[in-house]
């Protein structure tokens, strides 16, 4: 989460894009609360391509 949010502070997104990665975080932060690292990990991973990371 924290590669996540620094690439997030320096990415330059469209709306779209930024929506995107903003939705998969909460997604992620959500799993991460119910102890299922594995699935908040892949919302992260999905939220870095979305930047291009």
């Amino acid at each position: 989460m924290k590669a996540l949010r620094a690439a997030e502070a320096t990415a330059k997104l469209n709306d779209a894009d930024k929506n995107k990665v903003s939705e998969l975080e909460t997604k992620g932060i959500e799993r991460c609360n119910a102890d299922d690292d594995k699935r908040a990990d892949d919302f992260f991973a999905q939220a870095m391509k979305v930047m291009g990371k």
